[in-house]
């Protein structure tokens, strides 16, 4: 069981089952490579084999590899290495790409936004960067992308649609469409701006919004904008499709955790004197973020936020700005246990976790 140093165990399923697998050779020898020739040898053997697989539309063994990763490192090489396979390489091939939107929305009702792409406003907003003459030149999408759209897009057919603009572009018009629903309550959903260019928009890809961040959410929050809707928009960077499925998942989870932990703090504080938190790893790949008053005369109905991991996810990233958030909020009694949770126990309160074996992350451990 691997640990951070915040002796969170990791709790997620990794295969150990010996598989005969080329990709996942590959993938271990730059885990742990042994020379400067081997890691480059190792590299380019991954991509060549994934490029094979992919354009003969065979790509069981891709499929075999990923879900038989033995840990986080080799899963993320090879999920890093078929999103460069899925990159343009010439000036033939598309690059497409998806900008994230993050939608925090709260509404008395199901409330419907508008689907529509503001292409000309984010245009504008990257009027100064370098690369703002690619920008104009991208073939957008009609209509905003949802998650699960996305997520169901195969890596065969990214590849077959990178090869020109003809085959893209037929390839965008034919994806499904559905209505983007901020539904009753509070919700924290991802949108994606989807589209395809050239080559050279790759500068584009994964650069620091910096400047541009402000004004981006802007254009987001203006166009978005529905009466009967509280709104609050996060665009986050221009990426590759695979890479912004990954990043915008985890920012929406980060912000859906986010809300809950205000909302939870502000309740018990109404209540009680002091919140007490409790962070716990729980069998299954999930991490267990629970919220009470400290003292259990004071104890109130437990709150807890379930963080399900992936196999790409960082342990101790997670922990971290959970831990942050927490000093933001002036809450200083935290309790992390070192043992993991069975799921049919529950998170223990506050007050039981301190007989418990844990420590507070925000002090120095004493052993």
């Amino acid at each position: 069981m691997n640990t951070t140093h915040h002796c969170l165990p990791d709790t997620r399923a990794y295969p150990t089952d010996h598989v005969k697998n080329e990709l996942l050779l590959h993938a271990a020898s730059l885990v742990t490579p042994t020379s400067k020739a081997q890691t480059t040898l190792a590299r380019e053997s991954l991509q060549a084999e994934i490029t094979r697989m992919l354009a003969q539309n065979n790509y069981t063994n891709l499929s075999v590899a990923l879900a038989m990763a033995a840990n986080s490192d080799t899963y993320n090489i090879l999920w890093d290495t078929m999103a460069t396979v899925l990159q343009a390489h010439n000036q033939t091939e598309v690059q497409w790409l998806a900008l994230p939107v993050i939608v925090v929305g709260g509404a008395k009702e199901n409330i419907r936004l508008p689907e529509t792409i503001p292409t000309a406003a984010i245009a504008e907003t990257f009027k100064n960067q370098p690369w703002a003459e690619a920008w104009n030149n991208i073939h957008w999408a009609a209509h905003l992308i949802n998650d699960t759209t996305l997520t169901h897009i195969k890596a065969s057919q990214w590849f077959a649609a990178k090869q020109n603009p003809h085959v893209a572009a037929d390839f965008l018009s034919q994806l499904p469409y559905s209505p983007l629903l901020v539904e009753s309550g509070q919700s924290v959903q991802v949108f994606y701006a989807l589209g395809f260019a050239g080559t050279d928009i790759q500068p584009a890809l994964n650069c620091n919004l910096a400047d541009t961040a402000l004004p981006l959410m802007q254009v987001w929050q203006t166009h978005l904008a529905t009466a009967g809707a509280t709104l609050f928009i996060n665009p986050l960077s221009p990426q590759s499709p695979l890479n912004a499925l990954r990043s915008g998942n985890a920012m929406r989870l980060r912000m859906a955790c986010d809300v809950f932990t205000t909302n939870a703090i502000r309740a018990i504080r109404l209540q009680s004197p002091r919140v007490g938190v409790v962070i716990a790893a729980q069998e299954g790949g999930k991490i267990l973020f629970g919220f009470n008053a400290t003292d259990s005369a004071f104890e109130l109905q437990p709150q807890i936020f379930h963080w399900p991991l992936t196999q790409a996810d960082n342990i101790d990233s997670i922990v971290q700005n959970f831990i942050d958030l927490l000093a933001e909020c002036q809450v200083e009694n935290i309790r992390l246990l070192h043992e993991p949770i069975s799921t049919q126990a529950q998170l223990p309160s506050y007050a039981q976790s301190i007989n418990m074996i844990g420590h507070n992350p925000l002090f120095p451990r004493s052993h």
